[in-house]
């Protein structure tokens, strides 16, 4: 009876210790169109109106070493829309550190891509350009998303007690039904 209360004690003070290093510190970058969320920053631009090109700059901040993924698409109902830049600079001296790719399989939609790593604590900033052209009255929109990896020290704290945890019950379990 004793032993199943220490164990029962146990678990629930390693799950709270685990629980207290679970979460990643959201990143406020200066830019207060992305809304960030735990190194995820979602950013949104609507309010292109009739034709012409644009030259967007987006901030964000990441925490340390991290590989980074974002992604953009944008739509307009009529007339055409398509980046030309979708890229990836530091905010210290403005090196391009990445091009993302882009394409545009319809005239009204276009997409665009990128992959690179970055250290931190730094800015970084997404460099967006493109074209839109459509009839007054009407608008375009684009959306994405900035992804970064959060490999945190306890994140991997977390897998070896869980893991940990399996092993101790497993044993626990050979020993009565041998």
């Amino acid at each position: 009876m004793k032993a199943m209360n220490l164990k029962a004690i146990l678990l629930a003070v390693s799950l709270i210790g685990a629980s207290a290093g679970a979460y990643a510190n959201p990143v406020l970058g200066p830019d207060q169109n992305a809304s960030p969320d735990i190194e995820v920053y979602n950013f949104v631009h609507e309010g292109f109106i009739g034709a012409g090109t644009f030259t967007h700059w987006l901030a964000f901040d990441i925490e340390g070493y991290r590989s980074v993924n974002a992604t953009i698409s944008a739509s307009t109902p009529l007339g055409t829309i398509s980046f030309e830049d979708f890229d990836l600079y530091t905010a210290i001296d403005g090196t391009l550190l990445q091009e993302g790719d882009t394409s545009t399989p319809l005239p009204v939609l276009s997409f665009g891509y990128l992959t690179g790593n970055v250290d931190g604590p730094a800015t970084y900033w997404l460099k967006i350009t493109g074209s839109a052209d459509f009839p007054d009255g009407f608008n375009a929109t684009y959306a994405g998303t900035i992804t970064a990896a959060v490999p945190e020290p306890s994140t991997y704290g977390m897998l070896a007690l869980g893991l940990g945890l399996i092993g101790f019950a497993a044993r626990g379990r050979s020993k009565f039904s041998a």
